[in-house]
């Protein structure tokens, strides 16, 4: 809702200062701490005449410093990838998450906004981490990124954010986008963009579990086509167009059996046995979209509907009512009429003409100009299947690269978006490979482990998002993100539930733990009445516990040989404990 929020702003009244500042590398706690306590010990030694204990002591520090720092120095000569997180009492999550990441992304830079309600500040843990040279640490507050920017680059007016609902967002847009330029400044590359609670992940196929279909070009024989669908998830039906003889001809479907087909290019069976095929309308816009308008008349961009019949947009050109450039706007529009009803659904794919009901034409800008190319089906199949073992030890930003050797550039970025899926409540006894020294890291700490049960495969709607920022224009990440699902509209893919990420073609998935009713319920935000609802965490549960991932994650066991052993106690120090925080706050 990037342009709209622009009018909501002046409603903002309140905002509490985030007092979590500071600049890690001018700072090092861990240091002066290790510093007292040597020279504690020290005076204790010398007063029990047991000196001789104190070299195993400073040699084992020694031996832990010198193996993280040589980790540290090596990871400089090696290309690593970017994150940006924004925390609310997060710091039972954040030790996993950011080892997790650490491995397997590889993550070598993370910035990290806290909310201004959170009870808990994620200091301590950042500041482990960068005491080690391992991973690059900032930890901002609402200074650092609530606010305009003007066209110089220089610092505008400040950003006041509601507590609510929409200023929850409005924080997460301008964060999003602030994040990203600081990264795109510091000549990094890679960022992703998750929240605490999510891990990326390779996407293989799993032969032991139900997938959804690789999507068909066309339909098979004697499978009516559905045109300009749309999936009514409040019905359980497809609407959409059948071409027939005469014209074409609405219809909906009964009830579907599986919601695991709803994709361009996939075959639904409904409740009375009648099979529907999907066709891709966003492929088949292509085709005619136009890069410019057919004749002079205004453009719109950053197009979103709102309210069911109206259009809004920044408006460019405005020959009618004479808007200056960049105005919002919203149009009334007759989807009815014939004109525009079988455009409705593609409102937010550009390269077209719509009429208001006062018959005046505007152009949809072509955003998808600078879209990621989409492999073919064939290709996406292998490139699946060539996808790594979680005992192979590579990372995701290797696949990247080689998959980009592969296909060019073009297909994997700038953005590469990626479907979710939902982890629920059922948890497994973690695998002998992942368990470490007995007593010293317990697996049961950890929701990558502990939780292995999910949802059906391609039902999560709204993927996330990993952007290569170097190939970004500053001004586009000057202004407030579009969504923290599609943040840049001229590079990623819009979504809708049923154009979310294609989960068959996709190399890359997001896993979205639901963790336990301690975990859910653990964070004080805006959402705090859903966050306290035991029927919303059995239904989200319940989502979560389709089917079981079959393939054991390495990672932690792994993590703690490179590290050793002390060393991966120390960065994973409070992993999956929940203290009691004070809710009056």
């Amino acid at each position: 809702m990037k342009r709209q929020s622009r009018h909501l702003r002046s409603r903002s009244s309140m905002h509490r200062d985030n007092k979590f500042l500071l600049l890690l590398h001018n700072i090092s706690l861990g240091r002066l701490f290790f510093s007292g306590a040597v020279l504690y010990l020290l005076v204790v030694g010398v007063l029990v005449n047991h000196l001789s204990l104190l070299p195993s002591l400073n040699n084992l520090h020694i031996s832990i410093d010198k193996t993280l720092h040589e980790l540290a120095a090596d990871n400089k000569h090696k290309e690593g990838a970017s994150a940006c997180l924004l925390v609310n009492d997060e710091n039972p999550r954040l030790p996993e998450w950011i080892a997790y990441h650490y491995h397997t992304l590889p993550l070598r830079s993370l910035t990290v906004a806290v909310d201004p309600s959170s009870r808990s500040s994620p200091l301590g843990i950042l500041q482990r981490w960068n005491d080690t040279g391992l991973v690059e640490m900032q930890l901002w507050n609402d200074d650092d990124y609530l606010y305009e920017i003007a066209a110089n680059g220089a610092k505008k007016e400040r950003i006041k954010v509601t507590p609510d609902v929409h200023g929850h967002r409005l924080r997460q847009n301008h964060f999003i986008n602030k994040c990203m330029l600081d990264f795109k400044r510091r000549n990094k590359q890679w960022v992703l963009l998750i929240d605490v609670d999510e891990y990326i992940t390779f996407n293989r196929i799993d032969d032991n579990n139900q997938e959804p279909d690789f999507p068909v070009e066309k339909a098979p024989d004697g499978i009516p086509t559905l045109m300009d669908w749309t999936w009514d998830s409040s019905k359980g039906v497809i609407e959409g167009w059948i071409d027939t003889l005469s014209s074409p001809t609405k219809v909906a479907t009964g009830s579907l059996v599986s919601q695991m087909q709803i994709q361009p290019g996939g075959i639904v069976t409904d409740s009375t046995g009648d099979s529907y095929y999907l066709r891709d309308d966003r492929a088949v816009r292509d085709l005619d979209a136009l890069d410019q308008p057919p004749e002079p008349m205004p453009i719109l961009k950053y197009v979103m509907e709102d309210s069911g019949d109206k259009l809004c947009g920044e408006i460019f050109n405005d020959v009618y009512n004479e808007h200056v450039d960049k105005s919002w706007v919203c149009l009334t529009v007759d989807w009815e009429a014939p004109v525009n009803e079988q455009k409705k659904t593609n409102i937010f794919h550009g390269g077209y003409v719509v009429e208001d009901l006062q018959q005046r034409k505007y152009f949809l800008e072509k955003e998808q100009a600078l879209w990621p190319k989409r492999l073919a089906v064939e290709d996406a199949k292998e490139a699946r299947e060539r996808l790594p073992r979680v005992d192979e030890r590579k990372t995701i930003l290797d696949v990247v690269k080689e998959e980009s050797n592969r296909h060019g550039y073009e297909t994997m970025g700038p953005c590469i978006t990626m479907p979710r899926l939902r982890y629920g409540s059922f948890e497994v006894q973690p695998e002998a490979a992942t368990v470490v020294t007995p007593g010293e890291i317990d697996p049961k700490n950890f929701v990558t482990l502990r939780y292995r049960w999910h949802g059906a495969k391609g039902v999560y709607a709204y993927g996330k998002t990993m952007i290569d920022v170097s190939q970004i224009p500053t001004e586009e990440l000057q202004v407030e993100a579009e969504n923290v699902h599609a943040p840049l509209c001229h590079y990623c893919p819009r979504q809708e539930w049923y154009y979310s990420p294609q989960y068959a073609t996709s190399l890359f998935r997001v896993n979205h733990y639901l963790d336990s009713f301690e975990a859910y319920t653990y964070r004080k935000d805006i959402r705090v009445e859903l966050r306290q609802s035991v029927d919303r965490y059995n239904t989200l549960a319940k989502e979560g516990n389709h089917s079981m991932d079959t393939e054991g994650s390495h990672w932690l066991q792994e993590f703690v040989q490179d590290m050793g052993s002390e060393n991966a106690k120390m960065l994973l120090a409070g992993a999956g404990s929940f203290p009691r925080l004070d809710w009056s706050l």
